[in-house]
């Protein structure tokens, strides 16, 4: 693919990956256009932090990706892990003769064929302590990442990560919206029910919260859904 070709074909993506409508869908276009606009047979996956410390494999265009993934978090290592949490980008021309991380190289290409590994970490804020993940690229060639590709792919993978941190920030928004209507609607209930203020009706649901261990928009949804007061 020629430079200009491949800037016409990234500033594309860009566009698109924020016009999908949530964190999902986000994730899926993302995969899907590497492996479809780097060169090679590739098959690409993301590794989304979750909760600032758990990493999983939401989206990845084939099982020989997922189970990649998924081997280096029952090993605890792995060059998704290290893109993860320590560097921007690891890259491993040949898994047969890469010496780190034990036998897990030997075990991916005996199960999969894959020989090399491309992971980009994404993000958005380079001060940031926590990455939003990782993206990562698999083939089944050994040195299949040639400088250009490494490039490519770098630039694909910041617009992904603005992409994706653009949704995971709605979708923020969206969740506190949610839950601050429900909320309003729990105490509306008590207001009406137990004749008391709104002040009021927000501490029966933090007493109520407190109580079972159960999160305040949790016991705000069932007593909207069910109607009925749990006793204090």
């Amino acid at each position: 693919m020629t430079e200009d070709s491949f800037n016409e074909r990234l500033a594309a993506i860009a566009r698109a990956l924020l016009h999908e409508p949530d964190v999902q869908a986000t994730l899926k276009r993302t995969v899907a256009d590497a492996a479809a606009t780097l060169d090679g047979e590739l098959y690409a996956s993301v590794s989304l932090v979750l909760h600032r410390r758990q990493v999983e494999t939401p989206v990845y265009t084939d099982d020989r990706a997922l189970w990649t993934d998924q081997l280096q978090y029952e090993l605890g290592q792995g060059p998704c892990l290290d893109a993860v949490w320590d560097q921007d980008t690891f890259y491993i021309d040949d898994l047969t003769t890469e010496p780190r991380y034990g036998d897990w190289g030997r075990r991916v290409v005996a199960e999969t064929g894959i020989r090399s590994s491309l992971s980009l970490q994404l993000f958005t804020d380079p001060e940031a302590v926590v990455s939003l993940g990782s993206l990562n690229l698999y083939s089944p060639r050994p040195r299949s990442f040639d400088p250009d590709t490494r490039a490519e792919a770098v630039a694909l993978a910041a617009h992904a990560a603005i992409a994706l941190e653009s949704a995971q920030t709605e979708a923020n928004l969206r969740s506190g919206l949610v839950t601050r209507t429900v909320i309003g609607q729990a105490e509306g209930i008590l207001m009406e029910r137990l004749k008391i203020t709104a002040d009021q009706a927000f501490g029966v649901l933090s007493r109520l919260s407190q109580q079972s261990n159960v999160k305040l928009r949790d016991v705000a949804r069932n007593l909207v859904e069910t109607g009925e007061i749990p006793r204090i």
